[in-house]
């Protein structure tokens, strides 16, 4: 999570789904809090991983300047309203604390490749409004292969309404992986992911 040069302190995930994020980070000394508002995800990530989750909106966290960094992986690019989320953020951090969010990036060549079929087009919006500084930003190409396999250079491949996986969609990831860490070399805006790291 670009958190190599920062001492271990304590960090909240956003929409931290089944929470695998959030154990790597406690294995590297990080002491750990989720925030999830699916209640199956949320309690499977208490149970199973032994890592607090508050179940619920952003905005129901009654804990401000608390945390040292917030982050959120592909969770602003769902929301209606993602500057009150990160208005929400900007309180939960301690002063100097740093927002970490990754989103898809639309200059990717993903999105250059797969057009309108490009599975990031989720309409991604940024962060000086909610009060945040320093912003740094920067595109990488991890999450190549989810994006190929995801994406499609036609319609989606549906059955009855629901999507499936061929195999076809497994090799379309691999080979995609390869192309965009190639392109990657010699376009370092290309990247699948937008990283934004603020201070507080």
């Amino acid at each position: 999570m670009y958190l190599n040069n920062i001492a271990p302190g304590r960090l909240l995930e956003v929409g931290c789904g089944n929470g695998k994020r959030l154990a790597r980070m406690r294995d590297l000394g990080w002491d750990v809090t989720g925030q999830e508002i699916d209640s199956v995800a949320s309690e499977y990530v208490r149970q199973e991983k032994g890592i607090p989750v508050h179940l619920g909106p952003l905005e129901t966290m009654d804990t401000p300047g608390e945390f040292d960094v917030v982050i959120l992986s592909h969770v602003i690019e769902h929301l209606h309203d993602p500057v009150a989320l990160l208005k929400m953020c900007h309180l939960l951090l301690k002063k100097n604390g740093l927002l970490v969010l990754l989103t898809p990036n639309v200059a990717s060549y993903g999105h250059r490749k797969f057009g309108a079929g490009w599975c990031g087009l989720e309409s991604p919006r940024l962060a000086q409004k909610s009060g945040f500084s320093n912003p740094n930003s920067w595109t990488t190409p991890i999450g190549a292969y989810g994006i190929g396999q995801s994406s499609s250079s036609s319609a989606e491949t549906t059955k009855a309404g629901c999507q499936f996986m061929a195999t076809r969609d497994v090799l379309r990831g691999f080979w995609f992986q390869l192309a965009a860490h190639l392109v990657f070399q010699f376009d370092k805006n290309s990247g699948e992911e937008c990283v934004l790291m603020a201070t507080k």
